[in-house]
Formats: structure tokens, C-alpha cells, sequence
């Protein structure tokens, strides 16, 4: 199995410090990754608030953790394409996959915060069809020829971008899917790798009714089901036990919720005021606890969705270094090692 760690940053101003200081505490947490032997490191993309937000471009912190790394993938989890310009996307993503040598994985999505449309002044009815447009614009500019394209947003003709991405054809493509269907035959269709978020859906049924309609595109166009990565998400706490683990994380995680909820009032009107973080633990929804329990929960989540990588965010909510140093040390030392 593949792992990488996940950054969706949820900056607690009095725990996290400077902004400065911040960023300083992930470069370290990033260089042990790749010291420890992680597979991926993955940053999400959002905007105007502290959920996420202090990585509101993703390319420009990749680029930075490129420099002070040699081996770990860089991905991007996902890139919002129908808030950008199909070449503003194209170009500094490449140049990612230049500086790094070819360690780019390129995931999009068509975003689901109906407050960051609003703010980007940008139609969310239409970001379905913009990032298909834009993932085709964005293909075109790293082949060898001049983009030439007509679609109902964007048109071009006879356009040279620059750089070109080392990996050729073009980096590993990916589709953050969660809900919509049309997502996963997209992805299917078109044999890109998937992103999804296990831990949103209340029964593995649905995710796993998804994935079929993903394995089913992928045979239908022509492109090989073996050869396709699946990935799923989760937020990650190793311990000595669950009850630890419950004890040392939760304020953390309830920090995190505190973040998202602020970011999205609705969303804590639709689940309630409260987040019950030792219940998701319990579930497996958060794979926490002492290593052999976390062994077992990622198993059931490889039988359950076929999952090939898993992505874990391991610094959450204003978790001082120390604590989340440990945590990915501990999964590396005793958590990896039974899947490889």
C-alpha cells in the first residue's frame, strides 16, 4: 500500500503561532516524512478563512518543499479548477514538476464550498463543467502542441505554454469524487486515479456503489483497472491505546471542527453544534489507537473500497510540533511496516 500525509492546514492563531512560524513547523514535519519513507506529500486548496486558507495556493508551498526534498511525490488535493485560468494552472504546476524533477500529482476537482464561489464571484452551477473544460486545456498545454480549444467557457487558438512538466505524457492525473456520481465515471472514463473521503459517507455501501461505477468506466473506455490508484483520506492519531488517543487528540480534532465550522456556518446548522470525535475514532472514521488497532481499520477500509494509498493528517487544530512529530514517527515505525 502507498501512504502519504495530508496538509489541509486548520491555523489556530494562539496555538500555531506566526504564520511564518507555521509554515516552518510543516517544511520540518515534511522533511521527516521523507526521511521516515512516506510515499506522498498532499496539500488541499481553499481560500478567505483559516480553514485551509493559509495554503490558498498550493503550487507556490510545493514548489518551496521541493527544494529541501529529493524523493516524496508532491500532490495536490485537490486543485479548484473553476476558480482559476486553465493557464495560470498549467504553468505553475509545471514549473511544480520541473522543480521537483517529476514528483508532481496533479488532483482536481470541481470544489465543494459554495462560500468560496460566492466570494470568487463564480457561478457554482457552472464548476462542474469549467473543470472539465479547464482539466482538457490543462492536458493540451503539456503535450508537445499549442493549445486549440473551444468549449463553452475558455477558447484558444495556437497558444505555447510554458514550461512543459518533466513526467511525460503529463503527471498522474487525479479526481477528488465524493458525492456525485458523475464524478467517479469522469474519472473512470478518462483512467485517472481517484480521491475520495471514506469517512463522509454513514455506510461503506455507498462509497463502495461509487467505486463500482469508477471500475466500470475505467473497463468500458479501454483503460486497465489495475493499473488505477485509489485513495482515501483520513485524519490519523497513533497511541499506546484508543482511550489515549481519544484523550491527547480530541482537543485538537475539536479544534479542527471549530475551524471548519467557523469557515461554514451551515454546515454546523445541518450536523449539529457539537462533533463526536471519540465515536469517529470508534468507527474507524479517524484511524486512532494503538498501531495493531490502526493495522486493523486500515485493513477493513482496503476490503471495504479497495483502497490502494491512504493520505493521513497527522497536525490538526493548533497540535503543538511535538506531539504531531510523534504521531507521524510512530505511524511510520509501526503502522507502515505491516503493508509493505
Amino acid at each position: 500500500m502507498r501512504f502519504g500525509a495530508h496538509y489541509l492546514p486548520t491555523y489556530v492563531s494562539h496555538l500555531d503561532g506566526s504564520v511564518t512560524e507555521f509554515y516552518l513547523r510543516m517544511f520540518e514535519q515534511i522533511e521527516e516524512l521523507e526521511r521516515l519513507g512516506f510515499d506522498d506529500l498532499w496539500v488541499t486548496e481553499h481560500h478567505f478563512s483559516n480553514y485551509g486558507g493559509t495554503i490558498s495556493h498550493p503550487p507556490t508551498f510545493l514548489s518551496a518543499v521541493a527544494r529541501t526534498t529529493r524523493r516524496i511525490r508532491l500532490g495536490v488535493a485537490i486543485s479548484v479548477l473553476p476558480l482559476h485560468n486553465p493557464f495560470e494552472i498549467a504553468e505553475s504546476y509545471a514549473m511544480v514538476d520541473v522543480i521537483s524533477n517529476g514528483r508532481l500529482e496533479f488532483g482536481v476537482g470541481k470544489g465543494s464550498e459554495a462560500i468560496e464561489f460566492k466570494r470568487a464571484g463564480i457561478s457554482q452551477e457552472e464548476a462542474t463543467r469549467r473543470m472539465k473544460e479547464v482539466t482538457e486545456i490543462v492536458r493540451q498545454a503539456w503535450s508537445g502542441e499549442p493549445v486549440n480549444f473551444r468549449g463553452e467557457f475558455f477558447e484558444y487558438h495556437d497558444v505555447r505554454v510554458l514550461p512543459k512538466p518533466v513526467q511525460h505524457p503529463h503527471p498522474p492525473i487525479w479526481v477528488g469524487a465524493a458525492r456525485s456520481e458523475d464524478s467517479f465515471r469522469w474519472a473512470g472514463e478518462n483512467g485517472f486515479n481517484l480521491m475520495t473521503l471514506p469517512y463522509m459517507y454513514p455506510t461503506p455501501d455507498f462509497l463502495q456503489e461509487n467505486i463500482r461505477v469508477y471500475r466500470r468506466a475505467l473497463t468500458q473506455a479501454g483503460h486497465g483497472v489495475s493499473g488505477c490508484e485509489i485513495l482515501g483520506k483520513f485524519h490519523v492519531y497513533v497511541a499506546n491505546s484508543l482511550d489515549q488517543a481519544v484523550r491527547e487528540a480530541s482537543p485538537y480534532m475539536n479544534n479542527y471542527w471549530g475551524v471548519r465550522y467557523e469557515f461554514d456556518p451551515d454546515l454546523r446548522n445541518r450536523r449539529g453544534s457539537t462533533h463526536d470525535v471519540a465515536s469517529d475514532m470508534a468507527k474507524g472514521f479517524i484511524i486512532a489507537g494503538e498501531p495493531q488497532r490502526c493495522i486493523d481499520t486500515i485493513h477493513r477500509w482496503q476490503e471495504e473500497v479497495d483502497l490502494t494509498t491512504l493520505s493521513g493528517t497527522f497536525h490538526f487544530g493548533g497540535m503543538p510540533q511535538e506531539l504531531a512529530l510523534k504521531n507521524i514517527r510512530l505511524f511510520a515505525e509501526h503502522v507502515m511496516p505491516a503493508f509493505k
